[in-house]
């Protein structure tokens, strides 16, 4: 596949690693208005994917002129979750294709898997919260992926377990500090014990590798996916 970066951080030159050692090719980087405004007077040359790492500020331009010139593109950037709705709508009005999630990582997605599990089965005398920390430079806070697996776990009240329980009422506590890639823990907590569920990244590798993935799972699609979509 021929790969548009947009943003070109930390996130995006993992990204341009994993997409090179998959036999892919970057055929453009973008990074700011300029960049767009050059790739696009140049002709924006034809690729077969975009992959989105760049600002809650600027991903929903990015969608936007993806939308514009019929490029599949894979969003990883989160916090911009009050244009979710909007840009779903007119993915599936325009036939476009999106892959979004708030974490491309494989264990991540098993770490939720396991969550909802705990939460249906834990008796309801059994208080959830759930912590996350990341690097001082991410924006976003709470993480998309604290907000994730808040919604995922708690988001269907069934039954008298743990899962019982609106998802407003159950706390995230955001920590920013170092370069921590992120680390997100669900505990859940009585007056006679405690469990805890956790998740560590140690490098940003395993979410670069998901989003390439992803992209090459979006060849030939329309429509709006997301993790559950490609692993499933």
């Amino acid at each position: 596949m021929n790969i548009a970066l947009l943003g070109y951080g930390k996130m995006g030159r993992e990204v341009e690693r994993a997409a090179i050692a998959q036999g892919h090719t970057v055929t453009v980087k973008i990074d700011n208005e300029n960049d767009w405004q050059a790739w696009l007077k140049n002709g924006s040359q034809k690729v077969d994917a975009a992959i989105d790492f760049s600002t809650p500020q600027t991903a929903t331009v990015n969608i936007e002129r993806c939308f514009d010139l019929h490029i599949p593109v894979v969003v990883g950037t989160t916090g911009w979750n009050t244009d979710i709705e909007r840009l779903k709508e007119r993915c599936l009005r325009e036939n476009e294709a999106l892959f979004h999630s708030s974490n491309f990582s494989i264990g991540v997605y098993l770490f939720i898997k396991t969550a909802k599990f705990l939460a249906k089965t834990m008796p309801s005398r059994y208080t959830p919260s759930i912590s996350e920390t990341h690097h001082i430079h991410k924006l976003d806070k709470p993480s998309g992926t604290a907000l994730t697996l808040r919604a995922e776990t708690f988001g269907k009240i069934t039954d008298n377990t743990a899962a019982n329980i609106a998802v407003e009422n159950v706390p995230i506590e955001s920590i920013r500090e170092g370069e921590i890639n992120g680390i997100h823990t669900l505990k859940f907590a009585s007056t006679e014990d405690e469990i805890t569920l956790t998740h560590t990244a140690y490098s940003r590798a395993g979410f670069a590798l998901g989003a390439v993935k992803a992209a090459e799972f979006l060849q030939g699609k329309q429509g709006w996916f997301t993790m559950n979509d490609m692993l499933e």
